[in-house]
C-alpha cells in the first residue's frame, strides 16, 4: 500500500515544480502571491536552476598575479617565519638560519625552492628550518616558490626582506 503511495508521489512530483506562480496588488499597495489566479493576477514568470546554468564561472587564477604577489593555490599557509622583515643578521660561517611555514606539508609531485634576490635555490624534501649560506653583506631579497610538475608556480611567498651586516671585531666598544 505505501509503495504505491511512493509511485504516485514520484510520478506527480514533476508536476509540482512545474505549477503557476500569480502576483497582483491590492488596494493599499501590498504585493501578493499565490499559486492560484485571481481577476487583477498576473503571471510570473519563474526559472528554476536544476544545474543546467550554461554560464561558466571564472576561471581560478593558475599563477601568481606578480612575481611579488602572495599567491597560495593549494596551500592554507605559506610563509617565511625567520628571517623577520627588515631583519638585520650577522654573518655566520655556518649559515644564516631560515625558518618556513608550509601547511598543508609539501604536496606530491610539488617542489618548494628559496628565491634569494631572485636566484632559485632548491630547498631538498620539502624542509622548513636549514641556515642559508652563501648570502654577501648587504640587503637581500628572500621569497617561497612552489612548483608543480610542469615547472609551473603552484603557489608563492610574499617576498621579505632582510639584511647582512658583518661580524663585529672583538673589542669594539658601540
Amino acid at each position: 500500500m505505501v509503495s504505491r503511495y511512493l509511485i504516485i508521489a514520484a510520478v506527480l512530483a514533476p508536476f509540482a515544480v512545474s505549477a503557476e506562480i500569480y502576483r497582483w496588488v491590492d488596494d493599499s499597495g501590498r504585493v501578493h502571491f499565490s499559486d492560484r489566479r485571481s481577476q487583477d493576477s498576473a503571471k510570473v514568470e519563474t526559472v528554476l536552476d536544476q544545474g543546467t546554468n550554461t554560464e561558466k564561472a571564472p576561471p581560478a587564477t593558475a599563477e601568481p598575479e606578480s612575481p611579488d604577489a602572495q599567491f597560495l593555490g593549494p596551500y592554507s599557509t605559506l610563509d617565511i617565519v625567520a628571517p623577520a622583515a627588515n631583519e638585520t643578521l650577522t654573518q655566520q660561517d655556518d649559515g644564516l638560519p631560515v625558518s618556513l611555514m608550509v601547511d598543508p606539508p609539501l604536496m606530491e609531485g610539488h617542489q618548494m625552492s628559496i628565491l634569494l634576490d631572485q636566484a632559485p635555490l632548491p630547498v631538498a624534501n620539502g624542509a622548513t628550518q636549514f641556515r642559508l649560506t652563501g648570502a654577501a653583506l648587504g640587503s637581500h631579497r628572500l621569497q617561497i616558490r612552489v612548483q608543480g610538475e610542469g615547472g609551473s608556480t603552484v603557489a608563492q611567498s610574499a617576498p621579505r626582506r632582510f639584511h647582512v651586516q658583518k661580524p663585529e671585531e672583538p673589542g669594539q666598544l658601540r
